[in-house]
């Protein structure tokens, strides 16, 4: 399909809805918003749950030209929760589901020149639509929150392709099949399918294909490629695939373009199989919501999430827990080599034949709207924590397998011995010993099974050991620890094909499943996107040429425990070096505790200097071989000295809605995080940016971090963020950001 225009400016919101909406009247006192947008900003913790419940209006104008022999449609990416469409005062078509994307067909509505769209929205947690009909653990928020596109096409145009392939010793063999949509008569077309690698054309195949106004798809001639280079987690080759529909004088009537990528995957009870591979799956689970704005954040921060994943804290997989998310992450998670694993919506409840309906239509909108992404390597066809219900299961699995018989499918279980129905068993182990030590099941446990098969942990830990960025050193170091254990048992087995740890970062959600403030805190990150120990862990796996990572999990100085051993070091270096007070200098190695870890924590367990004597400060310093790569140094009197200020960008487009965060951090004289410091920091913003969220952000664990973002003024230059503390000793600070135009056509 070939885009017209992007419809994210410009809308005017109204809370409730009347029936004189939809014909006109009075526009101009709805409050001008743009996407994305949420219905109502959330505060960080103890809301009202249903405060986002609520019947909403967005309303906009649009224009078009001589609509002559075209088609007119509108796509909407994601609104929550469900809602009606009305164009110049008729009735246009309806969609449930938060998560999914509806394309509708406006042409018989509109007319040359001024047009106007009004959505009626609906935020309520309705039973009919999932994950909603019981208790949910994660708000679901409301409103446009992703991207909203104009189409103007031919009478025949193509909705999709799906790039399918196969593969024999890195030779590929395209077979694309065309989902096409045709009103006018039937007629011969060229399809000219493309590959292009960097720029470069590697191939190119025509074919005379037939299109008649009943035709939904036509698949393609296979057509050898080739050798190609392959999609892997460690260099994800990446081709950009496209199908340009011809007529006979070879004008151009469509074309569709996207990127793909060439990879094998097999599961097999030993292990899972990538280009031949086996790949131990590592990763954790992700929601989309962010603070304050829920799930109205753009390109910019979804992307980062992606980068978190990968590049911070060196994951090979994500689970999109519970439902399908943004196409830029999955478009960036493709770019990076993260690994995703794709659910349909649900939580712990299966409802009437409505509401399966919805399940069916969610799955297929997860599985041809996001088949091309190569990143994606396994299909979640269960709702997420629900009882055995072998119909739905085995329907909504054959409907998979029948889309795409390429990938595996799972269903992600809380309880034992479950029926397999799909190609991976997949479990949320949070099991416990009487110790309290976080002991995964075998997978023979978990399955109930007498002969071994696919098996994942879809979940572990971060529900067992909520972990606040304030809590004490002790409870933060243990949820890093208990991370370390299951990632180690993990590793060393081949019964498990590998592990996904609860979860990414903290979130907002209902009162069923937090105490009483509304936060989940069970992220290796905070809500902020602000690292814990747990997520250093992670992050020191990585190889020490990529990064040298050295967190001790202490703040490393005498007081709430008197002495200040035993403490975990997450560390990739070889070895460390430790001098506490004026004790002698000790050399630690990584532990033998976690021997599937490519990097254990190193265990100090020493201190020479009794606990009445004067602590005069203590060093820490890592080594690769022979050469110290990292260093921490703690003082004899640690004080607040100064606040780090960072921003991940520095630049942001003002022709949309684009976001940056900014951290701020309270640190002593060695530039150490003071973590029980409990400041707030005063925002301001100066020029075409607004902050998202409150003027005063507390700190938590030693950090302030908030958003901005663009108002999407059209305006380029500079923008500036002050940002003030009460304590006198701290100057005041502004961040400069840089306005740009995208230049994507908008109106």
């Amino acid at each position: 399909m070939q885009k017209y225009c992007n419809l994210n400016l410009g809308w005017r919101f109204k809370e409730g809805f009347e029936e004189e909406y939809i014909t006109g009247g009075k526009d101009e006192e709805g409050r001008l918003v743009h996407v994305p947008h949420t219905v109502k900003e959330v505060p960080y913790d103890c809301f009202d749950q249903t405060m986002t419940c609520m019947i909403s209006t967005y309303i906009r104008s649009f224009q078009l030209p001589d609509m002559a022999g075209k088609r007119a449609l509108v796509s909407f990416e994601g609104v929550s929760a469900c809602y009606d469409l009305y164009i110049n005062g008729h009735k246009a078509g309806s969609h449930k589901g938060a998560y999914s994307m509806a394309l509708f067909d406006i042409t018989e509505y509109v007319t040359q020149g001024g047009n106007r769209m009004v959505l009626c929205v609906d935020s309520h947690e309705r039973s009919d639509v999932p994950p909603n009909g019981s208790t949910v653990d994660f708000l679901i928020y409301g409103g446009i929150y992703r991207d909203v596109t104009l189409y103007i096409q031919e009478e025949t145009y193509v909705k999709q392709v799906l790039f399918r392939y196969s593969l024999d010793h890195g030779t590929a063999v395209l077979e694309p099949e065309l989902l096409i949509r045709s009103h006018g008569p039937e007629r011969n077309l060229w399809a000219v399918t493309s590959l292009q690698k960097d720029g470069v054309l590697v191939w190119e195949n025509r074919q005379k294909i037939q299109v008649s106004p009943d035709t939904a798809s036509i698949s393609l001639k296979p057509g050898q490629v080739g050798p190609v280079g392959l999609w892997q987690p460690e260099d994800p080759q990446l081709y950009q695939a496209g199908v340009e529909l011809q007529d006979e004088d070879g004008r151009c009537v469509d074309c569709f373009q996207t990127r793909i990528g060439f990879r094998t995957i097999q599961v097999e009870p030993d292990g899972f199989y990538l280009n031949g591979k086996r790949t131990k799956l590592i990763g954790l689970n992700r929601h989309q919501s962010y603070p304050y704005a829920g799930y109205a954040m753009g390109r910019r921060a979804q992307e980062k999430d992606a980068c978190l994943l990968k590049d911070f804290m060196g994951l090979n997989m994500v689970r999109c827990s519970h439902y399908m998310q943004s196409r830029y992450f999955l478009d960036k998670c493709d770019e990076l080599g993260l690994m995703v694993f794709e659910e349909i919506p649900g939580w712990g409840y299966i409802g009437d034949e409505e509401f399966k309906k919805v399940v069916f239509q969610d799955l297929e909108n997860m599985v041809l709207g996001h088949f091309n992404h190569p990143g994606i390597v396994i299909w979640g066809t269960r709702l997420n924590e629900t009882t055995d219900y072998d119909e739905l299961y085995e329907e909504t699995n054959r409907r998979c397998k029948a889309m795409d018989p390429s990938r595996p499918t799972t269903g992600v279980r809380w309880e034992t011995g479950s029926h397999l129905i799909e190609d991976i068993y997949s479990y949320n182990d949070y099991s416990e010993d009487d110790q309290g030590e976080h002991m995964l099941l075998t997978a023979h446990q978990a399955t109930g099974s007498t002969k071994q098969v696919p098996y994942l942990v879809s979940e572990h830990t971060g529900a067992v050991l909520p972990t606040k960025p304030v809590d004490s050193e002790e409870r933060q170091e243990e949820f890093a620890i208990r991370h370390a254990r299951a990632m180690s048992k993990i590793m060393t087995s081949d019964q498990y094909l590998g592990g996904l740890g609860w979860c990414m970062f903290d979130y907002n959600t209902h009162n069923d499943h937090n105490s009483v403030n509304k936060v989940c805190y069970h992220g290796v990150l905070d809500m902020f996107r602000v690292p814990k120990w747990a997520a250093y862990l992670y992050a020191s796996q990585k190889s020490p040429e990529k990064e040298a990572v050295l967190v001790p999990c202490s703040m490393v100085g005498r007081g709430e425990r008197c002495e200040p051993v035993p403490f975990y070091v997450l560390t990739n270096c070889d070895y460390i070096e430790v001098t506490l007070s004026n004790d002698i200098t000790r050399t630690y190695y990584p532990s033998v505790k976690f021997p599937g870890l490519a990097h254990p924590p190193v265990l100090v367990t020493e201190n020479g200097e009794f606990w009445q004597h004067r602590w005069t400060g203590a060093r820490i310093v890592g080594y690769v071989g022979d050469e110290a790569v990292a260093e921490r140094r703690y003082s004899d009197n640690p004080r607040l000295a100064r606040l780090m200020v960072e921003v991940d960008d520095a630049v942001l487009y003002n022709d949309q809605v684009d976001e940056t965060r900014v951290v701020c951090t309270f640190a002593d004289e060695y530039g150490n995080r003071l973590y029980h410091h409990p400041q707030v920091v005063s925002v301001s913003v100066e020029g075409d940016i607004e902050l998202v969220g409150p003027p005063l952000i507390p700190s938590l664990g030693g950090c302030a971090a908030f958003w901005v973002r663009t108002r999407a003024g059209g305006t380029q230059g500079t923008a500036c963020i002050h940002i003030h503390t009460p304590r006198p000793e701290i100057d005041d600070q502004t961040v400069t950001i840089r306005l740009e135009r995208e230049d994507e056509k908008s109106f």
